[in-house]
């Protein structure tokens, strides 16, 4: 029964196959506790076709999955479709413009599909083939575009050859408990493409581009060539089911573009030189890594489709814009890539360190000599920690956020004519390098696209600079923020702090007494956060009056140490109300030690400025608030009750 279903659905998939262009498919985890479907997944498949042809389907499209016991299908919904053609200047280029609606040869359109939330129980198997290894989803369709021009198909107008979009989650074992974690507590997300795939580009001068993964994880990514693969009928057994698709001559999975192809695998970054025209299928994979463990493969598949594009009206050629070195406090250093010979940027900081540069782009083409009229250019960047509206630096998943705005502080697209710039700013902190992964070991490599392109039509040149900022531990860490240490009448010591920012999962707090205020110190016991408040009993003080605290966190090691305290150590007591011989209530407070620093004294939050001793009186009957504060903002509180009795 399976079989013809599946049968059905290739046959549904014929009439648009040959106008297919790509996709990939992607998965969120649902972590947030409050969420009634926490522990599910969201998966997010996106196809991206050729507006040349039969629209893709609008109906709810089906994944397969492969490999678990109880899960075989996952149903995605249709969401939009958006044309993602160039946006150009038709009256000043003397170019149609690509559009799905009215010049759709060459035009560009991206499908989106979601499914409901949904469980995966149970974990996906260890196995030693690739089929049987994690469990597998997969979309597939029929067929190829015959006008491909770096596989060997059957047909130049029909081939029979189809595609296979797939994305693989393995098996995870938490580095503390050495447990393997079961699925349906949805332990991890896929990495996800921040940039739209480039598609329409034209020939004849050097380009370089990303497809700017990121993890929300922060599990480590890496970039490599993958290879197509063909439709199938079940059951999916890689590499032979489905089976890869041959390149012609000259081409091959891992160099499948004209103009020497290089992948960087830290960055993706896809630098080459072609003045070959054609359409070229390229599959990009990226692993995502948490604690050294392989944990989600994604795929994008992509027909980028390379033109010669006709000059400008003036007969000069259209270049594409350029794009300044980044200006700022740190040191970067420029790479070269081989291939191309463009520039890409890398810095290294600490973590705490601001990060923040300006960068200019500009494009001196003139569309015509009289009169002059200049391109309008646009920047706009992209990057896994780029706050979602690019100005608020709380506004992404992992904050502090980075933020890029112009002079005027508009957010991209920045576009005015001819020229264009903007400031990226970026407080980086420990959250930056350590997730709740529970080994330390996330990435520390974050990669920023910085995009200008010029309005020319039928394809605008662009220019995209790569920027990589690998974060390493702070060199030293603010000292903690020691509040308070009060003694209690069996000598018990009681501590309270304030967490720093940048304290996280990872930071321990470290109490070290001494009997002498110069010392020596020793280490009295070690809190783990997200406490802040501790009591060590009077066995563990005996003879010591001076304290101290550190932290330690995976981001940075031991501390400065905080202001040496001495233990405040007090006495209250009360009378209560005596109508028969006129006396009122009464509380007395008796500071028996560390009377250097003065304290305040607050009755249901009025102040009582006596500096050492302070005595209420004409207190009637009821609850009273007593707090103590000094200078350091310790704070202790206590609640008491004046009582008049009963008449005898």
């Amino acid at each position: 029964m399976k079989r013809i279903l599946f049968l059905l659905i290739l046959s549904h998939n014929i009439s648009f196959a040959s106008h297919f262009m790509g996709g990939e498919i992607t998965w969120e985890c649902i972590k947030d506790t409050t969420n009634p479907d926490h522990g599910k997944y969201i998966f997010t498949m996106k196809l991206y076709r050729d507006c040349d042809g039969v629209a893709l389907p609008t109906g709810t499209q089906t994944l397969y999955v492969w490999n678990h016991p109880s899960v075989t299908t996952i149903s995605c919904n249709f969401v939009s479709a958006n044309d993602i053609s160039p946006d150009c200047d038709v009256l000043n280029s003397g170019n149609g413009a690509l559009d799905c609606i009215s010049n759709p040869v060459g035009a560009v359109e991206e499908y989106i599909y979601v499914s409901a939330p949904i469980s995966l129980p149970g974990a996906p198997p260890v196995g030693a083939t690739p089929a049987t290894n994690g469990w597998h989803f997969t979309w597939d369709s029929c067929c190829r575009n015959g006008a491909i021009s770096n596989l060997v198909l059957s047909s130049t107008t029909s081939p029979s050859e189809g595609f296979t979009l797939r994305a693989s989650m393995y098996q995870y074992i938490d580095p503390i408990t050495g447990v393997v974690l079961q699925s349906d507590t949805c332990y991890d997300s896929s990495p996800v493409f921040n940039e739209s795939p480039k598609t329409i580009i034209c020939t004849g001068y050097p380009f370089a581009y990303s497809h700017n993964a990121s993890d929300v994880e922060l599990d480590s990514i890496f970039y490599a060539w993958d290879e197509p693969l063909d439709d199938f009928i079940a059951p999916y057994n890689p590499p032979a089911n489905p089976a890869a698709i041959p390149f012609l001559p000259g081409y091959q999975f891992d160099s499948p573009l004209p103009g020497n192809p290089n992948l960087d695998s830290q960055t993706g970054e896809i630098s080459y030189n072609s003045n070959t025209s054609g359409h070229f299928v390229t599959v990009v994979r990226v692993d995502a890594y948490k604690c050294g463990q392989k944990v989600a493969s994604i795929y994008r598949e992509i027909q980028a489709v390379l033109i010669s594009c006709p000059t400008m009206p003036n007969g000069a050629t259209n270049n594409p814009p350029t794009i300044t070195p980044p200006v700022g406090s740190q040191t970067w250093t420029t790479i070269i890539n081989p291939s191309s010979g463009l520039p890409s940027y890398s810095t290294t900081v600490n973590a705490g360190a601001l990060v923040e540069f300006n960068v200019i782009g500009q494009d001196l083409d003139l569309y015509s000599a009289n009169p002059i009229i200049e391109q309008d250019i646009t920047m706009e960047i992209s990057g896994g920690q780029m706050a979602n509206d690019y100005i608020t630096d709380t506004d992404c998943e992992n904050p502090p956020c980075a933020t890029f705005v112009d002079g005027s502080g508009a957010a991209p697209p920045i576009s005015s004519p001819s020229l264009v710039s903007g400031t990226f700013r970026w407080q980086t902190s420990c959250n930056q390098i350590l997730s709740d992964a529970g080994c330390g070991a996330t990435t520390n490599i974050f990669t920023f696209l910085i995009k200008v392109y010029d309005d020319y039509c039928p394809a605008n040149a662009i220019t995209i600079a790569t920027m990589k900022i690998t974060i390493l531990p702070a060199l030293s860490q603010e000292a903690p923020d020691f509040q308070c240490a009060t003694k209690n009448t069996n000598e018990d010591v009681t501590f309270s702090w304030n967490h720093t920012a940048g304290a996280n999962a990872s930071t321990s707090y470290l109490i070290f007494g001494s009997s002498n205020y110069g010392g020596p110190y020793y280490q009295l016991s070690s809190v783990d956060y997200p406490n802040d408040v501790y009591t060590l009993d009077s066995a563990n003080v005996v003879g010591y009056n001076h304290f101290y605290l550190k932290q330690n966190s995976l981001c940075a090691s031991s501390s400065m140490a905080s202001d040496t305290i001495s233990p405040i150590q007090y006495s209250v007591s009360h009378s209560d109300v005596n109508c028969f011989n006129g006396s009122d209530g009464r509380i007395a407070i008796d500071m028996q030690s560390n009377l250097i620093d003065p304290f305040y004294y607050y009755l249901n939050g009025v102040l009582n400025a006596n500096p050492v001793d302070s005595v209420f009186d004409n207190l009637s009957t009821g609850l009273y608030t007593l707090a103590l504060t000094n200078n350091m903002g310790c704070y202790v509180e206590e609640e008491i009750f004046i009582n008049m009795p009963n008449y005898p």
